[in-house]
Formats: C-alpha cells, structure tokens, sequence
C-alpha cells in the first residue's frame, strides 16, 4: 500500500548456463556494475552493461540520434557489382540497424524454389524424398514480384500466378563405342540443365490440382526472362543404363524464415571499416621507414609530415597490427575501426541481382520501421 516511485532501469543482457546448455536472457535490472554477478538457483549469471543513448551524458558525450542525424549521415556507396556480388559502404547507421538489413537479407526477401515434386517414374538408385531435397536446393532465376504467396489450405487457388512448373526426364541406355551414352547426357549424369519450364503448366493436373487458365510465356516479362535453373550443372543424380527418373516439379514463394532454398543470398555479412591512426607526427627516419615498408596505398608526406590513407588496402591491415603492437611503434600508430562505418557485402544466389536485394531489403525495412509508428 505504500506509494512506489517509478524509475527506469537500464537494459542488461545476462548469460545464463545450465548445465551444458546456454540461454541468453533479456532483464530488466536495478542498476548494476558492469560486471555484477547474480546466484539463482541452477544458474550462474554473469551481467554485462552495455550502456544506452545518454551512458555516457555526464561526461559531456550523447550517443543519442534525432532523424535529422539520421538523414543527414546516412550514405550507401558502393565499391564492388557484378551479377552476383555487391559490396558496398554503409555509412551513418547503428550496428542493430546493419544487422537488421543482414537478418532481412536472409531470412525475408522472398524468392521463387521448388517446394512440390511429383513423381511419374524413378528407377535410380536414390530415393525420392532425396532428389526431391536437391531439387528443392537449386537456385530458380525467376522474378517473385510477378508471382503471389501460395496457401497450402484446401481449396487455395493453385494457378499461373503463384505457381511455376518445371519438368524433368532423363534416361540412360548404356554406352556407344568411345564412352558416350545414348541420351548424350554425360555417362548417366542428370543436371540441373535437364529442368525444362512449362509455361502452359501442369500436364498432370488430376494429381497435383494445378490449373493454369493462361499459359505464362505470354507475360512480356516471363517471354523474355524465361523461368531457368541459375547455374546448368548442378549434379542432380547418376544413372546406370536402365534407369530413368521423371518427375514435375512446382516452385511456390517463400521466404528463407521458412526454409533456406528460399534464401536469395550465398550469405549477408558486414565489417567495420578499419582506419589506420597516427598517435603522434612522424617525420624523418621513423616516416621513412614506413613508407619504404608499406608504401604510397597506406602513407604518405604531406605539408605536416607523415598522413595515413583514409582507407588502407586489406592486405596490409595485419601487418598494421602487427607492427602496433611492437614497443618501437605501439606509442606512433594504432589500427582502429570507424565508428558507424561499415563494408557491408551481398553474395546473391543469382535467383535475384545483388542490387535489387539491397533495394528490395531497405524497402521491408522501412515497412517495418512504419509498422511500428502505426502502433504507437
């Protein structure tokens, strides 16, 4: 009954071990030292501080940000594209809101795979379920923002728009004289190349309840970018003479929250930027002899002595180190990273160009972010 004034605690992240396993737990503490320790029972907790927007306010420093300083700083500049890689630097962000363009690279792009297969004939040695999982795993070049998401409740529509039908059918009859098979598909071996699209979709819609009212070749789009396997010469299976394995396979849209096949990128992955600091001017012998050993890319003279590169190539940042950490230069340079500075690098599957993962990310980040104002 007594009146409880209302104060605001920091946030702590502990980790907690139980026996051989280890939980991380999110706590709302009293304040604590950052290294305070806490006995429950089975548990033994180590709490670390990680500190907020106003840690360090006393001391005269905000980490706090308004959107301004957010508009403002934010830059994305990139260094490396082709079809399959982007790198690029990002600028003026937060760690948490790096790795939330990271996570939703991964696991929320929506992509095109191969989710149903059904098969007409398989006298190979492998099984069904098997070669459906590979088949499942190969890389679909086709555009998802054509297609829609595909329920699996009785009575959902299965049709052109949210379904993609691909079909399969090799055969080996042994050998000719100088080692070539038959069929001409390599000593038995079945690839990814074997994966013909069916525009005018499935040829068994009794089994697999999919009906097409409009063949898909005749979408602009899908008749010049006609649905394909990424990469030809994924292995599939190997057949002896005899064997033959028909199949038709339906690709639906997901996302890889739900199963990795749907995952557009080989992996999504950043750094911070590393910046090479000069703790004090440097002229004479000591300038000298850096630049004899790592030359014009990392320092160079200015009109004040000795400047470091902005950005130093990666082949000489261990060296850097190295060189830091000796008694002759620990006092003279130190190699650090920029705050808020990241190099950030998409490996794309080849289903979806790198770029278009980035834009397509950012746009599911900012739904997201408008999501949560709409809440408030």
């Amino acid at each position: 009954g007594t009146p409880v004034e209302r104060v605001w605690f920091p946030l702590v992240v502990c980790e907690a071990s139980c026996s051989d396993s280890k939980t991380t737990l999110l706590l709302l503490l009293l304040p604590q030292p950052p290294t305070a320790k806490f006995s429950w029972p089975f548990f033994d907790l180590q709490a670390k501080y990680f500190g907020s927007a106003h840690s360090y306010a006393t001391h005269g420093v905000s980490n706090s940000k308004t959107f301004k300083d957010f508009e403002e700083g934010m830059s994305i500049r990139v260094r490396k594209l082709n079809e399959e890689m982007m790198e690029f630097d990002l600028i003026g962000v937060s760690p948490s809101f790096a790795n939330a363009l990271r996570r939703i690279l991964i696991s929320e792009v929506p992509t095109m795979a191969i989710e149903h297969v059904f098969f007409l004939n398989n006298t190979s040695t492998i099984p069904d379920e098997v070669v459906a999982h590979r088949l499942g795993l190969i890389p679909i070049a086709a555009d998802p923002s054509m297609f829609s998401y595909r329920g699996d409740a009785a009575g959902e529509a299965k049709n052109e728009k949210n379904t993609i039908v691909l079909k399969l059918r090799a055969s080996c009859h042994g050998k000719k004289p100088g080692g070539k098979t038959n069929q001409g598909n390599g000593y038995g071996k079945v690839k990814s190349s074997e994966l013909k699209w069916v525009p005018a979709g499935s040829e068994i819609p009794e089994e697999t309840g999919v009906n097409f009212t409009s063949s898909q070749d005749t979408t602009p789009e899908l008749k010049s970018n006609p649905v394909r396997p990424v990469h030809e010469d994924i292995l599939i299976a190997k057949l002896s003479a005899g064997q033959e394995i028909e199949l038709e396979a339906h690709c639906t849209k997901g996302t890889g929250a739900e199963h990795a096949k749907w995952s557009p990128v080989a992996t999504a992955w950043y750094r911070l930027c590393p910046e090479v600091v000069l703790l004090q001017d440097m002229a004479g012998g000591a300038a000298e002899e850096l630049l004899e050993t790592f030359g014009s890319s990392v320092f160079s003279m200015g009109p004040s002595g000795l400047q470091a590169a902005q950005e130093p190539p990666l082949e000489c940042l261990e060296r850097i180190r190295a060189l830091s950490a000796e008694d002759e230069w620990k006092d003279k340079l130190q190699l650090r990273k920029k705050k808020e500075h990241y190099i950030f690098t998409i490996e794309s599957t080849g289903v979806v160009p790198p770029q278009e993962l980035l834009r397509t990310a950012l746009d599911i980040l900012s739904k997201k972010a408008q999501g949560i104002v709409l809440k408030l």
